[in-house]
C-alpha cells in the first residue's frame, strides 16, 4: 500500500505536468496549428535525400524564351505546334501530353493542327475544368474526344506550395475527369500490358494491374482536415536536380533530337519560360530549372507546370513498374501514439536524471536520434511526425525536470530549515541547559541557577523569531556581508552569553578575520563557518574549567585557510579527544560536515600543558572563471 501511495505521489507531482504538456501538444496539433512547421520539416527532409537517377521514361519538350523569339510570336502558332507534334509522332512515343491550352480555333493554320490532334490516339490535351468561377474555366481542344482530355487543375496547400496531385475528380458536368499525369501513365502502362481499373466514383481506389495507388486522406501525415475530395496523392518528387531530359522546341524542329530519346516513352510538351505564368512554388525538391534562372532559395523552389506533370507521371509509372514507393504515412491514431511515447520518454528522462545538465544532454541526444529516425524513414518514403514529437519529448522532459528540481530544492530547504532549527536550539537553549547541569555539579547558588533558567526561558521563546529572521535575511546577508564581519559578530555575541566557562577568562585578544576576506565562500559555506565558530566558543563556555585565556586565530598559508579556537582550560579533554561525545556530539557532526563541503579537515586536539585546540583547515579553490579573470 505504501509503495502504491509513493508511486501515486510521484505521478501527481512530476508525471502529471509532463502529461499535461503532451496533451497540450496533441491538442495543438489536432487544431492544425503545427501544419506549417511540419510541412517545413517534411520539405527539408525531402531536399536532403540522397540523389536519384534521372527518369529516362519521361522527356520534356520545354518551350523557352529562345523558342518564342525563333518562331516570332506567342502563343506558338498552330503551324509550328503541328510541325512539332508531327516530328515527335515520327519518333513513336508511347504517349504525348500537350500541357498547352489550345481551345481557340480561329487561326488560319488550325486545320493542320486539327488533323494532327484528331489522328494522334496517343496524344492527351488539357482543360481547366474544376474552378467554380466560369471565367477561369478553359475548354480543351475541340478536336479531341473526351477520353483524350485531361484536367490540369492543381491543389495548393495553405502555404501556397504544391505537394499534392489531383488524379481524379468529378467535374462540373458530374462526370469523372482524370489528370494529365494519370492519363499519360495509363497510355504508357497499357503499352506494357498493364490495365487500368477505377470505380464509379472519383474517390474509389485506382489500380494499375494489382498495384493500388496510395490515396491522400484529410488527415494524411501532418494534414488536419485537409480538402481530400476526388482522388489525390502526395507527390514524391524525384530527388535530383535534373530528374528528366529536357529538349527545346528549336532542338526538335531542327532535328537535333535522336529518335531513341522519345521512342516508347512519355513526351510532355509545355511552357518553360518566366514570361508565362505557369509556375508553382514548392520546396520538396532541391534545385529546379526555374529556380536556377530566378536565383530563388531552397525554401521557395519554383517549378514549371510541365515539370510538375512530369514528376507526377514518373511517380505513377515507377510505382507500378519499379515499386518506387509513394509517400506513406501511418493511420493518424498511430501518429499520436508515437508522439505520446516520445513524450513519456521525456518524462522518464526528467525523472531519472537529477542533474539539469544531464537532462539537457540526454534530451539533446534523444532529439538527435528522433531526427535521425525521421530522416531515415523519409529516405524510404515514410513520413512520420517530427515537430510535435520533438516538442513533446523536450517539453515534457524539461517540464518534468523543472518540477523535479523545484521539489528537490523545496525538500532541501525543509531539511536545511530543520537542521538550522536544531542548530539554533543546540547552540542556544541546549548550551544553557548544559551550563545549568554544570552549575548543579559545582553546587552553584540558587540565584545563579535562576538566572540561567530565565536565560533558557528567553532562548527557547525566541527560537522561532531567530529562525524566521534568519530565513528572511539569509540569502542577502550571507551573500553581501564579508565573512570577517560575520565571524566577528558571532564572536562578540557568543562571548556575551552567560556561560560558566567565560567567567574565569581574563585574557581576550580580539581576533583578526581579515585573512579570510579574499577567500571564495558560498553563502552556505559562510553559514557553516559562523555555526562552527559559535559552537566552538560555546564548548569553551560550557566545558572549559578554570580557563583564563581564549584565542581565536585566523590565518592563511598560501591557499590554505586555517581557523583555530584555543583555550587553556582543563578537565574536559576526554569529552573531545576520543570519547563518546566526540563521535556523537552535534557540534562535531557540524564541523565534519563543513570540512567535507570545504574539502578540508577538522580536528580537535589537546594543547600542552593544558587546553584544547579546535581547528578547521581548507584550501581556497576559486571558480575557473575567477582564475581566468585573475590571470588576465
Amino acid at each position: 500500500m505504501l509503495k502504491i501511495l509513493i508511486r501515486a505521489e510521484i505521478l501527481r507531482k512530476f508525471a502529471l505536468p509532463g502529461l499535461a504538456v503532451i496533451a497540450c501538444i496533441i491538442f495543438v496539433r489536432l487544431t492544425g496549428s503545427l501544419q506549417l512547421l511540419e510541412w517545413i520539416a517534411f520539405d527539408n527532409f525531402l531536399q536532403l535525400r540522397p540523389p536519384e537517377a534521372s527518369d529516362p521514361e519521361v522527356v520534356i519538350v520545354g518551350i523557352n524564351e529562345d523558342d518564342i523569339r525563333t518562331v516570332g510570336k506567342y502563343p506558338i502558332p498552330d503551324r509550328d505546334l503541328a510541325q512539332l507534334l508531327t516530328i515527335i509522332q515520327s519518333y513513336k512515343p508511347a504517349a504525348i501530353g500537350l500541357d498547352i491550352f489550345r481551345d481557340l480555333t480561329y487561326s488560319p493554320d488550325r486545320a493542320i493542327l486539327s488533323n494532327i490532334l484528331e489522328n494522334s490516339p496517343n496524344l492527351i490535351g488539357i482543360e481547366a475544368a474544376l474552378n467554380t468561377r466560369s471565367s477561369l474555366v478553359v475548354k480543351p481542344p475541340p478536336e479531341l474526344p473526351p477520353n483524350r482530355i485531361a484536367i490540369s487543375d492543381v491543389i495548393l496547400d495553405p502555404d501556397g506550395k504544391l505537394r499534392r496531385c489531383l488524379l481524379a475528380s468529378r467535374g462540373n458536368e458530374s462526370q469523372i475527369k482524370y489528370s494529365l499525369s494519370l492519363k499519360l501513365a495509363q497510355l504508357y502502362l497499357r503499352s506494357k500490358g498493364i490495365s487500368f481499373k477505377h470505380g464509379a466514383r472519383a474517390d474509389f481506389p485506382i489500380f494499375f494491374g494489382n498495384t493500388e495507388l496510395n490515396r491522400f486522406h484529410s488527415h494524411t501525415g501532418a494534414y488536419v482536415n485537409a480538402a481530400s475530395g476526388g482522388n489525390q496523392i502526395l507527390i514524391n518528387y524525384r530527388s535530383s536536380k535534373y530528374p528528366f531530359t529536357i529538349v527545346s522546341l528549336t532542338d526538335v524542329l531542327s532535328n537535333r533530337v535522336k529518335p531513341q530519346l522519345m521512342q516508347n516513352r512519355i513526351v510532355l510538351i509545355g511552357m518553360m519560360t518566366t514570361s508565362i505564368n505557369d509556375t508553382f512554388m514548392t520546396s520538396a525538391t532541391k534545385g529546379t530549372w526555374l529556380t536556377d534562372v530566378v536565383n530563388s532559395t531552397d525554401q521557395y523552389q519554383l517549378i514549371y507546370g510541365v515539370e510538375y506533370h512530369a514528376h507526377a507521371t514518373s511517380q505513377i509509372i515507377n510505382n507500378v513498374l519499379n515499386k518506387r514507393p509513394f509517400i506513406q504515412t501511418w493511420f493518424f491514431a498511430w501518429d499520436y501514439l508515437w508522439i505520446f511515447t516520445w513524450g513519456i520518454l521525456g518524462i522518464a528522462t526528467g525523472l531519472l536524471l537529477q542533474s539539469p545538465w544531464k537532462t539537457l544532454l540526454s534530451l539533446a541526444l534523444a532529439s538527435f536520434l528522433l531526427i535521425l529516425i525521421c530522416y531515415s524513414l523519409i529516405v524510404v518514403s515514410w513520413w512520420i511526425p517530427l515537430v510535435p514529437t520533438l516538442l513533446a519529448l523536450c517539453g515534457a522532459g524539461l517540464t518534468t525536470s523543472l518540477f523535479d528540481q523545484n521539489y528537490r530544492v523545496f525538500m532541501e530547504q525543509r531539511i536545511l530549515t530543520l537542521k538550522r532549527t536544531y542548530d539554533a536550539v543546540h547552540n542556544g537553549p541546549l548550551q544553557t541547559i548544559a551550563a545549568m547541569l554544570r552549575s548543579l555539579d559545582d553546587n552553584s547558588s540558587n540565584s545563579q541557577l535562576r538566572m540561567q533558567l530565565q536565560a533558557l526561558n528567553y532562548e527557547v521563546r525566541t527560537v522561532y523569531e531567530v529562525m524566521n529572521q534568519e530565513l528572511l535575511s539569509c540569502n542577502n546577508r550571507y551573500v553581501d556581508t564579508p565573512i570577517p564581519t560575520l565571524l566577528y559578530e558571532i564572536y562578540e555575541n557568543t562571548l556575551m552569553r552567560s556561560l560558566p566557562g567565560f567567567d574565569t577568562i581574563k585574557t581576550y585578544i580580539a581576533p583578526d578575520f581579515t585573512p579570510l576576506e579574499d577567500c571564495y565562500l558560498s553563502p552556505e559555506h559562510k553559514i557553516g563557518l559562523c555555526l562552527f565558530l559559535e559552537e566552538a566558543l560555546c564548548n569553551v563556555g560550557k566545558h572549559a574549567k578554570n580557563a583564563t585565556r581564549l584565542d581565536v586565530v585566523c590565518k592563511r598559508e598560501k591557499s590554505l585557510c586555517i581557523l583555530q579556537i584555543i583555550d587553556n582550560g582543563f578537565n574536559y579533554q576526554s569529552n573531545y579527544s576520543g570519547g563518546r561525545h566526540a563521535q556523537s556530539g552535534r557540534g562535531t557532526i557540524q564541523a565534519k560536515e563543513l570540512s567535507s563541503k570545504l574539502r578540508g579537515t577538522f580536528q580537535r586536539k589537546v594543547r600542552l600543558p593544558q587546553g584544547i585546540i579546535c581547528e578547521l583547515t581548507w584550501r581556497d579553490i576559486k571558480p575557473w572563471w575567477q582564475r581566468i579573470l585573475k590571470k588576465s
